[in-house]
């Protein structure tokens, strides 16, 4: 599973920085983030804003508890459905989603966003150290730098990139090595002096 992080981390940044440039100036899985823009939104008396960060808070969170008990992989199933229709909403909304039709597609995002948490979570037996859960985290800017580049001169693409990403970590993630089993050990009679 851990190949797949890096991939859904430029995944999330890519959604991210989509959010934040056409959907409302908020993230789609950054909750911390969120809450401070809902914080200031509030103090600034933009409720707009705090709208659509209360949102993407309400449905990351729901999701998150939804997700719990499904399997890592139909989470992530489920997050490439999820990018897939924002991918739709994307070109109905003419590649500029402005008002209302940013709260739908927002919703996405942060159920895409949820649902790609909940694949990479580690069972609580394995050995994965803090640096190994913390190293693919670099990739969520290069993500969001994708974003900003190619959105200003394609911006017909929109989350795109993102199916791309989580495409090839559903199918990364399903090639696993095959684990040949050990041959049954023998106990053998101690020796009779």
């Amino acid at each position: 599973m851990r190949r797949t992080q890096w991939l859904l981390a430029l995944a999330a940044g890519y959604v991210d920085g989509i959010c934040l440039l056409f959907l409302g100036g908020v993230f789609g899985g950054v909750v911390v983030g969120n809450l401070v823009v809902l914080g200031v939104a509030g103090v600034q008396r933009l409720p707009e804003t705090a709208l659509r960060a209360a949102l993407s808070v309400a449905v990351y969170g729901g999701t998150t508890l939804l997700a719990r008990r499904v399997a890592p992989s139909r989470c992530l199933v489920g997050a490439l459905l999820a990018l897939c229709t924002l991918c739709g909403g994307w070109m109905v909304a003419a590649h500029d989603p402005r008002g209302l039709t940013q709260l739908p597609l927002l919703a996405l995002a942060a159920i895409a966003a949820a649902l790609q948490h909940a694949a990479t979570r580690e069972p609580a037996d394995s050995p994965v150290t803090t640096v190994q859960q913390l190293l693919p985290l670099g990739c969520i800017p290069v993500g969001a730098v994708s974003a900003g580049l190619l959105l200003d001169h394609v911006p017909w693409i929109g989350p795109l990139p993102a199916v791309l990403l989580v495409a090839i970590a559903l199918v990364v993630g399903s090639l696993r090595p095959r684990t040949v089993a050990a041959p049954p050990t023998r106990h053998r009679e101690p020796a009779r002096l």
